[in-house]
């Protein structure tokens, strides 16, 4: 799990206050005459931060063994804007921005969406950013040139700033061409599904992972659902200064558990981090080793959560994992088989495995 820079999150909070619009809450109900307390990690939407990682799906090569978004999402979109004759900015530059992607990174520029409440004030903010050719002394005020100085650090070169350029023109044309009006209508499409899901976690689960939320500093928090993202899920610091974990959404109202099973994953990704940084060589470091064991590892602690939370959970979390890292007929195993096909397609050393036991054991603990 990798988040943006707290630093940056908080700045755009600040600078770009004016121009958000509140998120909606889901699902909607009428207003009592007394409102109820506000729910401490609510199932939310937030159009602009599923607009931010669509927009990053578009461009996706993702080869790891859970990739980030969706298997299949770009090919089912395109398919989708062919047969409405709709072609965007972001689709006539995708060879370019993929390129740019491939060749200079910013990944880390997927969480950017997490510190901001709306497209329109994201948008100013980046436009200005590009304006000021990445200067932080030209920022003009305290809180705009720490923002300016966050988003430098992401893109610090003219090219970069170049990239940054024609990527958030083309998500601006994507939003208004194609998804605002397609997330609207996937909004109200899978209306049922949203009440399900937030049922199962407000009135079911919740109160089983309260203690390891707690416990490790996620007391408060928002459940993010988005339709780009897989297994993998994004975490960041949201402009409220909580934690935004956003998940998968599922089509069907049957697959709502799905969501526990990405949040059971991202929320224990803090444990992941320093437990194999502990037990990996300089040289696994350097190689990429170390970053690959980190993927793996949090799948695995999910599992470790769940297996002590919400044991149920446990086989289903499994053959969901499986069949995210593209294990065929992961759905009929069932029983040991199924451990054991999570524990091969996952494979940790004993020693880190052990240690994040121990991890997760002491956080529920309370210690």
């Amino acid at each position: 799990m990798r988040v943006v820079s707290r630093v940056l999150s908080l700045a755009a909070a600040t600078l770009a206050g004016v121009l958000f619009a509140p998120a909606q809450v889901l699902p909607a109900q009428s207003a009592p005459a007394q409102a109820p307390a506000p729910l401490r990690w609510p199932v939310r939407t937030v159009d602009h931060v599923d607009l931010w990682l669509h927009a990053f799906a578009l461009l996706d090569s993702d080869s790891s063994a859970v990739p980030i978004y969706r298997r299949g999402y770009r090919d089912s979109l395109t398919v989708i804007k062919k047969r409405r004759n709709i072609l965007t900015a972001l689709d006539g530059n995708r060879d370019a921005l993929q390129r740019g992607l491939a060749r200079r990174g910013y990944l880390d520029a997927q969480f950017l969406a997490f510190g901001f409440t709306s497209w329109d004030g994201m948008r100013a903010v980046l436009e200005r950013f590009l304006q000021l050719e990445g200067d932080p002394r030209r920022a003009g005020d305290r809180e705009l040139s720490q923002l300016m100085a966050g988003l430098n650090g992401l893109f610090p070169s003219a090219a970069d700033r170049e990239w940054l350029r024609l990527f958030v023109a083309g998500v601006q044309d994507e939003y208004v061409r194609f998804f605002r009006a397609e997330h609207a209508a996937q909004l109200r499409a899978r209306a049922a599904t949203i009440t399900a899901i937030d049922s199962l976690w407000q009135q079911v689960y919740r109160s089983r992972f309260e203690r390891f939320l707690n416990n490790t500093g996620q007391r408060q928090g928002d459940v993010l659902l988005t339709l780009s993202l897989g297994g993998e899920g994004r975490t960041g610091p949201g402009a409220a200064g909580r934690p935004m974990v956003a998940v998968t959404w599922p089509e069907q109202t049957a697959d709502a558990v799905e969501v526990l099973y990405v949040l059971a994953h991202e929320i224990t990704g803090s444990l992941v981090g320093p437990v194999v940084a502990d037990n990996v060589t300089p040289a696994q470091q350097r190689s990429g080793e170390a970053a690959r064991l980190v993927s793996l590892a949090q799948v695995r602690t999910g599992a470790m959560l769940l297996a002590r939370v919400a044991p149920e959970l446990l086989a289903g979390y499994q053959r969901y994992y499986l069949a995210q890292a593209g294990r065929a007929r992961a759905g009929d195993l069932a029983g040991d088989a199924v451990t054991a096909a999570f524990d091969a397609a996952f494979p940790l050393p004993a020693v880190i495995a052990e240690a994040l036991a121990r991890q997760v054991d002491i956080v529920l603990a309370g210690i």
